[in-house]
């Protein structure tokens, strides 16, 4: 199958196994066992490695937030318009829940990795972490309002 994410698609090929799944990015290999942990919450295990995934539908998009990273991924149908799509360096709301808080402003400066937006859900706290230097644009939220997946949260330069 063919993933879009952003401005950017990938081949993609699953193959269960036992015990573990092995998933093919682009020809290059992933293997990990994944867990369920709650709904739309799964633990991956890859060696002694463990981290959370945390998953929502949203129609065709499924909105994934992985070590402080969403992601808006949507299936590649021949044929198919492409759905509305934010500014490119949007980072958006990996699930329904409320901003717990927003540590940027426009104008400033950030690393990859840095903790941009925390959204609520679940009684989970997930950080928004930048996935790569840059500058931020916008700030779409504040402390306190409710989000759905999809939502642009920051842009970043």
């Amino acid at each position: 199958m063919r993933l879009r994410c952003g401005d950017r698609a990938f081949d993609v090929e699953v193959r269960p196994g036992a015990g573990d799944v092995e998933v093919r990015v682009d020809g290059r290999a992933l293997r990990f066992a994944l867990d369920p942990a709650g709904p739309g919450v799964f633990v991956v295990r890859s060696g002694t490695r463990t981290s959370t995934l945390h998953l929502a539908r949203d129609g065709p998009v499924v909105h994934l937030a992985w070590e402080g990273v969403a992601y808006a991924v949507e299936e590649e149908r021949d044929g198919a318009r492409p759905a509305h799509r934010h500014e490119p360096g949007a980072l958006e709301s990996p699930m329904p829940g409320r901003v717990a808080a927003v540590r940027v402003v426009p104008g400033q400066r950030v690393t990859r990795g840095e903790e941009l937006v925390v959204v609520e859900a679940m009684k989970m706290e997930n950080a928004l972490r930048a996935p790569a230097d840059g500058v931020v644009r916008a700030v779409h939220v504040s402390a306190g309002d409710a989000v759905a997946p999809g939502r642009a949260l920051v842009e970043l330069e």
